[in-house]
């Protein structure tokens, strides 16, 4: 495979033309059915100019007919945009103007907010089946929007645009330090590294089934898609109303029989806390993959133990060079948990703030080399190197495995000391009445700890400080605590320090004690 669209032509030789190929749960589209959407999007994609190069925007919620645009991008040669479907037009433009999008794949509803403003240079996809109505596209002309039936009407483009693996295949767009969203390029060699290392790894089959837990624009959604599709087995698409809803993400689960799951760890311990038989309802789930943020010991080990059969694996990455590492987990777990060994044909190396490789044991940043990683950010010019510092700090142990301690910007001074945050919260999280923990430096530069509780319980600053005082030093200790019925998330579900850093939702309630 050279290109991301010969995964599909992969998956398309070895299943059954009839198999399940996706699942939105409204539409089921065999290989053969994706095959020709995937066809006829590509036609409609030429027919608007979008040629090899051009980047076409997915402002749209998930479903077969948005795969099969998603699809039909990589085949002619184009550059496909994941976008938060939740992000508003403003936002959308934003990342729109600054990758110069040729296209978006959208809804009606998402479009109208374009129709007295449509720009001129920016064609529209609907998913939609309703034509759209002549007022929504006044002076832009209706050659620039097309609906699913105008789609539905055109013949398919079956034949492959010749692509360069070293071309790009899509932009995922992550927040940058400024505000401004930065977009990170990957090529299909890039995406080809990552995707044919995990189905080799995880020896999937044309048998399995895939939840599409992230979202599109999170970088998780690769293995998903393309794992699935690659193996010619089937992938799953979850909702956003279901994504952190654990009575049904587990109903889901067990109704479409999913075998391989990879999930932030809060969907994994959401899912567990609602059923501690987990592994009972869904018997047929074998796999458990999780990553995007690190997974609290205690949390860990109810999973190993309910999943004592299933294969556990920790990846870890960042957008800019995808997995680059894993551990698969053994039935014993050790006291840390590691980010294991190299993945995806990556090197990996621990470095000072010069760039030169530190002992084992000692601290420093975690570098990476490889053909995962990316080839920079979109209108930025490249830094000249293909090492990429991750911004993690980590080590290498005495037994050759990479260990995670945490990042860069979350190494604080308190006192005169430095401090690095996860240490903190690694010491909170072996409260056994603690469930979830955030630590912040607050204005006053004193350790602020944000912490939820087993339900029916409650904790004080001074247990806590008692609690902590065993483990770490005087200056380490958190002098403010706030109380979470539930800790925030941010849209990826992963743990939001930003939010809890601003304001506190009105729903969730805190309560805040001070020293």
């Amino acid at each position: 495979m050279n290109i991301l669209s010969d995964v599909f032509q992969r998956g398309l030789s070895v299943a059954n033309p009839d198999r399940l190929a996706v699942s939105d749960g409204k539409y089921d589209y065999s290989y053969a059915q994706l095959h020709i959407a995937i066809g006829k999007v590509s036609r409609c994609l030429s027919d608007l100019h979008v040629q090899r190069g051009d980047r076409v925007g997915l402002w749209v919620d998930k479903s077969c007919r948005a795969l099969a645009a998603m699809l039909a991008v990589t085949r002619i040669g184009a550059v496909y945009v994941p976008i938060d479907p939740m992000n508003p037009r403003l936002r959308v433009e934003v990342i729109r103007e600054d990758c110069q999008l040729k296209a978006i794949v959208t809804s009606a509803d998402k479009f109208s907010h374009y129709c007295q403003q449509q720009p001129v240079d920016c064609a529209f996809i609907l998913v939609d089946e309703l034509p759209v109505n002549e007022s929504q596209n006044a002076g832009s002309g209706l050659h620039k929007v097309l609906t699913w039936q105008d789609i539905q009407q055109c013949s398919a483009q079956l034949e492959t645009q010749t692509v360069h693996p070293d071309e790009l295949a899509y932009i995922l767009y992550t927040s940058g330090s400024t505000g401004t969203p930065k977009g990170v390029k990957i090529t299909h060699h890039n995406a080809l590294a990552f995707i044919n290392w995990s189905i080799d790894e995880l020896s999937a089959t044309t048998k399995d089934r895939f939840a599409n837990h992230a979202p599109w624009h999170f970088d998780l959604s690769v293995l998903d898609i393309y794992g699935a599709l690659g193996v010619g087995g089937s992938v799953h698409l979850l909702d956003e109303m279901t994504s952190y809803v654990p009575n049904k993400l587990i109903e889901f689960i067990s109704k479409h029989a999913i075998t391989i799951w990879y999930s932030v760890p809060s969907a994994l311990q959401l899912m567990l806390k609602a059923a501690p038989d987990l592994a009972i309802q869904c018997p047929q789930l074998h796999t458990l993959i999780f990553a995007g943020e690190a997974y609290e010991m205690k949390a860990l080990a109810q999973l190993r133990e309910a999943f004592a059969a299933a294969r556990l694996y920790n990846f870890y990455g960042p957008t800019e060079t995808n997995v680059c590492s894993f551990y698969k987990l053994p039935s014993q777990l050790p006291e840390l948990l590691p980010i294991g060994h190299s993945a995806s044909g990556a090197n990996i190396t621990i470095c000072d703030q010069h760039g030169e490789q530190v002992a084992v044991n000692q601290h420093g940043f975690i570098t990476v080399v490889g053909p995962t990683v990316f080839s920079g950010y979109w209108g930025m010019e490249p830094n000249g190197t293909d090492r990429y510092n991750t911004g993690d700090i980590g080590y290498l142990n005495e037994q050759g495995e990479l260990m995670y301690v945490g990042r860069e910007d979350h190494m604080v001074k308190v006192k005169g000391y430095r401090v690095h945050l996860a240490e903190v919260e690694r010491a909170i999280y072996s409260h056994q009445q603690i469930t979830e923990c955030v630590v912040l430096l607050d204005q006053g530069q004193r350790l602020h700890a944000h912490i939820a509780c087993k339900k029916g319980t409650h904790l004080s600053l001074l247990s806590l400080k008692m609690h902590c005082a065993k483990r770490l030093p005087k200056y380490m200790l958190p002098e403010q605590l706030t109380l979470w019925p539930v800790l925030p998330k941010n849209r990826n579900g992963k743990l939001s320090r930003r939010c809890l850093s601003t304001s506190h939702p009105a729903h969730l309630q805190p309560h805040s004690i001070t020293a």
